[in-house]
């Protein structure tokens, strides 16, 4: 008889099997996902800011990012500083909102920013959003609203 050196498929399948096992339950606990969070959010608004700037030049009128700072935070796109007409979000055919995640903060320096009908930003100054973990304040995302062209970045 001839002696073979190798492994059994049996034996590669559960060494895998344990090896995937031991992956999906470690992982977690050296993976802190509070960076992607946040960052997922710092997104979301940048998209959010981009919307707006571009409603604004689409309607030709102004269109207010109107912040409310409360838990968690939200952001409303809406046609006056006062919110009476909302932006109609199109996924959903109700008001557009922007809601932060439970862990993540937004602050910003104009808590009702506005865009005119060529995307600038009303008033004209540059104005800065920041997306702060709560977690850990360490990990924050700046969203930069720049005057005279209302260039998102």
């Amino acid at each position: 008889m001839r002696q073979s050196s190798g492994f059994t498929l049996v034996e590669l399948v559960v060494v895998i099997a344990l090896t995937s096992i031991m992956v999906a339950v470690a992982t977690p606990r050296f993976a802190n996902g509070d960076i992607f969070e946040t960052r997922g959010d710092a997104g979301l608004l940048s998209s959010t800011l981009r919307y707006a700037q571009k409603t604004a030049i689409a309607q030709r009128r102004n269109v207010y990012v109107i912040h409310n700072d409360a838990s968690p935070d939200t952001v409303s796109l809406c046609f006056d500083n006062t919110c009476n007409q909302a932006v109609i979000n199109p996924e959903t055919t109700a008001a557009y909102i922007f809601t932060s995640s439970k862990n993540v903060d937004i602050n910003s320096d104009n808590p009702s920013l506005g865009f005119d009908s060529l995307g600038r930003a009303i008033p004209n100054s540059t104005v800065s959003y920041q997306a702060i973990n709560r977690k850990n304040n360490a990990q924050s995302v700046t969203v930069t609203v720049e005057a005279d062209t209302g260039y998102i970045h």
